[in-house]
């Protein structure tokens, strides 16, 4: 058949189509293909040339049976896209929909390459019929998608570049003249048939395609025997449809359509380890910190900025994006990243190469005379911007909420840490904050010697195993942190739960002048080599008194004892007090009365995002009679009080037409109109009570800790 073709029949005894039908010089499209597989291949090695320029050290190559779980869970089901529930569900039939289309061309390309046999009887009704009404699944999520993205407009869709359009043009076509080809072809066969039960079991096989042949059947330009018109226009619309499916083959390395490879890669090299920022090896060694230039990244970061889709899921959630900071994690973040690099890739792949005369050669072109040279651009200062690096709360709700898993805070905080401990450039506070942590070991700057203080002045001293002091033996370590020990409204916190613990007969020490700074703030606000010397102080304590468990009050210490110590080699059993709350009520140790008051609760980020703990807490208020009135913005949706990432020390100026973040948040708090708002954050309790006295609600809504509510709910 080099010269001929076959032709399109009326029907077959069996249910089949013949692969090629109507087509002259079919064969060719199975040599034309490779055009665009070599455009595809060459494009992953120019974006894999990109990725390998990343000197900074960032191994993935562990727990493969995890990894190919997550590639399939992330790629296959969607499981993070269709968290967005339109524009996810949507997706996932364009994805499958593509996927399945794909899977049937390779099949028709097995019958020429391998020599398979046509799939005919039920089989071929069976999988027609999968194809047909994915395909058509897949043109209605795109169709959606399109809606979504010009008629409804979103805010998270702020940066619609042309090229998006073109995009959805372009698969809209694909899908749609396939459609189009089919119900040419099976009405060319209803037209040749000499009865309709001869080409009947289309209908099971094709739906859509025989919707669409009714048209050409119905049309007079077709009635009449005219059935050269069709035939013409299958052949037609045939090589039309191959060569715009070639055409988006060919554009998937270059445009957005890329994301479908680097999702893939991100979800397999993803990381699997607990929320924590990366560890600093040997860091009395280095001869830098952080960093300073694109390629310093390590080669999971320069994939993250392939990754991004612009969904703008990361901005819509982000709290300094939505208070109108300079931050947003999509577009000056990310996107900044992304082409600051693709325009310094030349370059550096030249230099890589020792290609001095290719780099003289990028460099003199027309365009990049008139452009700024991307060698000669900071990162942190031009690229991303210093402003961008510190409005960051290292909330995690970019993290949370993007499907591809980029990975933003460490990116911001490997930037924070140059230009801490390297630039020496950073906001004023952030190095008082620093000064209070080096020598008295708590950012308060209250002197160390009083730590245990707080005791005495709440009267629990003699209902707590001073260590240092009484060195009694006991289960548990309360590690109470420096709020505790040094903010006047926190202590009655501690004192609470110190009467809990002691009302629920619970052995445990606590270290007083012994105790340091978690670090949690050094670290998140760039001071690396702060945060490892408060950590190794910590750690001589707890292995000097055989410490194994560990209640603590703050998420912020939480989450540094239980996620980045052990990264230090501080392996302990770790509680959060509201879950060691919780397993106390569940095992009758506490049996709290009934309050019944009408509360609003405030997710810490550092124990929900960043530790998944949203339910214990929720438990123990239900234990307490408690009204929780769920707000729109709670669980992983939950809007940060500004605190995190070490900003509790920065000042934060309102953005004219906007509210201070920790404002933004106690507003929707208090909008059900709550007796109270509980919070279980040191940091949190501070930022909601200053927004609750700028909003002048003190008299009708309260602020408290959860475990300060708990007492008080045991007490009555």
């Amino acid at each position: 058949m080099i010269f001929g073709f076959h032709p399109i029949e009326g029907g077959y005894d069996v249910p089949m189509r013949m692969v090629g039908a109507n087509i002259p010089y079919e064969w060719l499209i199975y040599i034309f293909m490779f055009i665009p597989i070599g455009f595809l291949l060459y494009g992953f090695y120019k974006r894999f040339q990109v990725w390998t320029l990343a000197k900074g050290e960032l191994h993935r190559n562990d727990r493969v049976g995890e990894r190919i779980v997550s590639l399939l869970k992330y790629s296959f089901a969607q499981a993070k896209v269709i968290k967005k529930p339109l524009a996810g569900w949507m997706h996932f039939l364009l994805f499958w929909g593509f996927l399945v289309l794909a899977l049937a061309a390779g099949v028709d390309a097995s019958h020429y390459w391998l020599g398979f046999p046509h799939i005919e009887g039920n089989s071929y009704i069976y999988f027609s019929a999968v194809v047909d009404v994915l395909g058509f699944l897949a043109l209605v999520g795109v169709l959606v998608l399109t809606v979504v993205r010009y008629v409804q407009k979103p805010d998270r869709l702020n940066d619609s570049k042309t090229s998006d359009g073109w995009i959805l043009v372009l698969i809209i076509t694909i899908l749609f003249t396939g459609y189009i080809i089919e119900g040419l072809r099976i009405a060319a066969q209803i037209i040749q048939s000499t009865t309709l039960a001869q080409i009947a079991y289309e209908q099971q096989a094709s739906p859509i395609g025989w919707i669409v042949a009714q048209w050409f059947v119905d049309t007079q330009s077709f009635v009449n025997g005219q059935l050269g018109s069709i035939l013409m226009w299958h052949r037609f619309l045939w090589w039309f449809h191959m060569a715009i499916a070639f055409l988006f083959i060919a554009l998937i390395p270059f445009t957005k359509l890329w994301h479908i490879v680097a999702s893939m890669l991100n979800y397999t090299f993803r990381d699997l380890e607990p929320s924590a920022c990366r560890m600093v090896e040997n860091i009395e060694e280095a001869e830098s910190f952080g960093v300073e230039n694109i390629e310093e990244f390590g080669w999971k970061d320069l994939l993250d900025l392939d990754a991004c889709i612009r969904c703008g899921r990361c901005q819509e959630n982000c709290p300094a994006y939505n208070t109108g900071k300079h931050l947003n994690p999509k577009i000056t973040l990310i996107q900044h990243m992304k082409e600051h690099l693709d325009a310094k890739a030349p370059y550096l792949i030249a230099a890589k190469a020792d290609h001095h005369d290719e780099a003289e050669m990028v460099a003199m072109t027309a365009e990049a005379e008139e452009a700024v040279n991307p060698m000669e651009q900071s990162l942190l200062y031009d690229v991303v911007t210093s402003e961008v690096i510190w409005d960051c709360t290292n909330c995690r709700a970019c993290m949370e909420h993007c499907p591809m898993f980029i990975e933003h805070i460490p990116k911001i905080v490997d930037m924070r840490r140059n230009l801490v401990m390297w630039q020496g450039d950073m906001p004023g506070e952030a190095q008082a904050a620093f000064t209070n942590m080096e020598r008295n070991y708590n950012p308060w700057g209250v002197g160390w010697a009083g730590r245990a203080e707080w005791l005495n002045e709440r009267g629990v001293r003699d209902l707590v195993n001073l260590l240092p002091e009484d060195g009694k033996e006991f289960e548990y370590l309360l590690y109470a942190g420096c709020a505790v020990s040094f903010d006047d409204r926190y202590k009655r916190v501690g004192e609470a739960l110190v009467r809990l613990l002691n009302e629920a007969g619970i052995s445990f020490g606590y270290l007083g002048t012994e105790e340091f700074c978690c670090g949690d703030s050094a670290r998140r606000l760039g001071n690396e080599y702060l945060y490892q010397t408060l950590v190794q102080q910590n750690l001589e304590s707890f292995n000097n008194y055989g410490v194994k468990k560990i209640i603590v009050v703050c998420p912020h210490g939480y989450n540094a004892l239980k996620n980045e110590y052990p990264q230090m080699g501080g392996k302990y059993e770790v509680y959060h007090y509201t879950e060691f709350l919780a397993k106390l009520i569940a095992e009758g140790k506490l049996k709290p009365g009934s309050l019944g008051a009408k509360i609003t609760y405030h997710d810490s980020c550092f124990l929900g995002r960043h530790n998944d703990v949203y339910d214990e807490p929720r438990k123990v208020m239900a234990a307490a009679g408690l009204n929780l009135v769920e707000i729109e913005k709670s669980r992983n949706f939950g809007f940060c009080c500004g605190a995190g990432g070490g900003r509790m020390w920065l000042e934060e100026d309102a953005v004219e037409g906007y509210k201070r973040i920790n404002d933004t948040r106690t507003d929707q708090l208090l909008e059900p109109a709550p007796e109270m708002i509980v919070t279980n954050c040191p940091f949190c309790l501070t930022m909601i009570s200053d927004g609750v006295k700028a909003s002048e609600a003190e008299e009708q809504t309260k602020v408290f800790d959860l475990a300060e509510v708990i007492w008080q709910s045991l007490k009555k």
